[in-house]
């Protein structure tokens, strides 16, 4: 199972690799949607390993867990959002903008806000 740290630095990575994507065009803006959104799957992943010794690989038992737990309630409309960016990205022709890359980094900031301090 994926440690506390382990999954606090694929999140790490995943951002330095978002900011890497410039967004001038649509795949790119869509890659860098998709980036952001497991961006916060780490760091959700990150306090599930540290609070609840759980590591888990579905999205479906993940977004219970967020509905569910306390501390992750507090993330779930900001990670909805960036679970409906990076799915539609990946499947959809949405036709995203350098908008929604702005809106993304908005709330993955507030995930990244609320989880932080409860990583140490």
């Amino acid at each position: 199972m994926p440690t506390r740290d382990e999954h606090v630095t694929k999140a790490e990575g995943n951002q330095t690799f978002a900011e890497s994507i410039d967004t001038t065009n649509q795949t790119r803006i869509d890659w860098k949607l998709v980036v952001l959104f497991y961006t916060a799957v780490h760091y959700v992943e990150a306090y599930l390993a540290k609070a609840l010794n759980q590591h888990l690989r579905s999205h479906t038992t993940r977004d219970s867990y967020i509905s569910r737990e306390t501390n992750l309630r507090k993330i779930r409309d900001p990670y909805a959002h960036l679970k409906f960016f990076g799915y539609n990205a990946r499947y959809e022709v949405s036709g995203f903008t350098t908008q929604d890359v702005q809106d993304a980094l908005g709330y993955l900031a507030q995930v990244k806000a609320l989880l932080t301090p409860l990583l140490k």
